[in-house]
């Protein structure tokens, strides 16, 4: 499906910061022989050369990219370390602060990203020159954009300034010394990419296509970029115009995002797509969120490892009556035992396939909820309180929950309302971790958390410090790139 062998070479460009040696660099050459330049030429070749840049950004979510143990076991609202929870040493390590440089999710993750981002720009430095349809050359341009934009996001917030590529890069020599651009130097680049790339997409496609970047999707994804950045007059301009475009809506019913079949449903604005039974293009999600020893139980088969399970502490933040708190079970039973091992049912609970990674569990990238409180928390800054759209904004989210709505508020109240509602309606898509960065809340709020030397239910018994908000640059990087690539402060 993905057309891995027709875009090898540009999976490998730039081998260095991708982490892949010579020695595969070389192996792999027979396959790669195909060759770019021969390869480019009709509209199936850009499309099979998207279909592979699609893959990449699949395997972020789910598989090699790990983001999730990433962005999710780094925050407050899950932890591997509960009942359930099989202690894998890297995985253990992210979630306590405790990572090295040579951590396999960190390497893991950095590779597949660049990976996304060769293939994305292997398409966009032909695509001009080729002889295919201006419509079809537009969307597969903003198509690329979108994903490279959105790779480079990624990276930047967990990484700080990266190597900035926005071309092939085919001289291995010369990947050694491309060194890290500054963040805001990163910044830039996405949000010119992803300006350009809202006007190139479609709205929206039909059939099997659904599930590719859209207008909305580039959109959401600047206007999160300049939420991230502060600049909110900007981020509530962009997520004004998802909110006015009609094109998407909440589910009436939270609990049916997780249900199977939601492929491209109303409030999905962006997600990485899955298919069970399909030669490996299923997703991992139940089998690493299922709590260890439930298979059989909670999953058909496949492995449960307990890598990603709610902490006490989101469990604990729900108010009563609120339907989220649903999608946490408290355990599952095995025969007449009940065991106490939360996991997320949204996960672990649907289109689980037969075998590890043969899901068809999705993962939401953007959904309109978390549009529209990101626009609520715009506008209170812009406002330095909150306004009636903001209040609307907030109240849907709220009230599909079984929440009253709110009012009344003040700029402070009302923000510190939508960051709690911002945790609450999405505490396992990936957000947290960034939501406590964006708002400059991580130290506080997570050392507000620390158990005092015992186990800790959100995954760490002693303080974070400020160089922990970033993660390290993986060391096969600075090694093959000294002097070009500079670890961390702190690493």
């Amino acid at each position: 499906m993905y057309a891995k062998n027709i875009i090898t070479a540009a999976a490998l460009i730039f081998v260095t910061v991708a982490g892949t040696s010579c020695k595969d660099f070389l192996e792999s050459k027979p396959i790669s022989q195909i060759g770019e330049t021969d390869f480019f030429k009709t509209e199936s070749d850009f499309n099979q050369a998207l279909v592979g840049a699609y893959s990449a950004f699949a395997q972020v979510y789910s598989g090699n990219g790990y983001y999730p143990l990433l962005v999710d076991l780094r925050s407050d609202n899950t932890t591997e370390l509960t009942a359930g929870g099989d202690g894998n040493d890297a995985k253990r390590n992210i979630d306590e602060f405790r990572e090295t440089t040579d951590n396999e999710h960190l390497t893991a993750f950095w590779q597949t990203s660049y990976i996304l981002i060769a293939r994305a720009n292997s398409i966009l430095a032909r695509i001009e020159g080729a002889t295919i349809g201006d419509n079809l050359k537009k969307q597969y341009s903003g198509e690329a954009l979108t994903l490279r934009s959105l790779a480079y996001f990624n990276l930047v917030r967990l990484y700080g300034g990266v190597p900035l590529v926005t071309e092939p890069v085919t001289d291995i020599d010369a990947s050694y010394n491309v060194g890290r651009s500054t963040v805001p130097e990163v910044y830039a680049q996405i949000e010119a990419d992803l300006a350009k790339a809202e006007e190139l997409v479609p709205v929206s496609y039909d059939g099997s296509a659904v599930g590719r970047a859209t207008k909305g999707a580039a959109q959401s994804l600047l206007g999160e970029v300049y939420l991230t950045q502060k600049k909110y007059s900007e981020a509530a301009a962009e997520f004004k115009k998802v909110v006015n475009s009609g094109t998407y809506s909440l589910l009436p019913v939270y609990a049916d995002l997780y249900k199977a079949g939601q492929q491209g449903n109303p409030e999905a604005i962006w997600q990485a797509q899955y298919k069970s039974a399909s030669n490996s293009l299923g997703s991992n999600l139940p089998n690493h969120f299922a709590p260890t020893g439930s298979e059989g139980i909670t999953i058909q088969s496949g492995g449960a490892y307990g890598f990603n399970q709610p902490t006490e502490d989101i469990a604990a933040a729900y108010s009563a009556g609120d339907v989220r708190r649903n999608n946490i079970a408290d355990g599952y039973t095995n025969g007449s035992t009940f065991v106490a091992a939360k996991y997320i049912r949204g996960y672990v609970e649907r289109e689980t396939g037969s075998g590890n990674a043969d899901s068809g569990a999705d993962w939401y990238v953007i959904r309109y909820a978390d549009i529209l409180l990101m626009y609520a928390e715009a506008l209170n800054e812009v406002n330095k309180g909150p306004v009636d759209d903001a209040y609307k904004a907030i109240n849907l989210v709220r009230k599909r929950a079984n929440l009253s709505d709110l009012s009344g508020l003040t700029y402070e109240t009302f923000k510190t309302a939508v960051y709690n509602e911002e945790r609450l309606e999405s505490p396992f898509e990936g957000h947290r971790w960034f939501d406590l960065l964006r708002t400059d809340r991580a130290l506080t709020v997570m050392n507000s958390k620390v158990s005092g030397g015992t186990k800790s239910t959100v995954g760490i018994s002693t303080p974070i410090k400020s160089y922990q908000l970033l993660y390290p640059i993986p060391a096969l990087a600075v090694i093959t790139s000294t002097p070009a690539i500079a670890q961390n402060e702190g690493y």
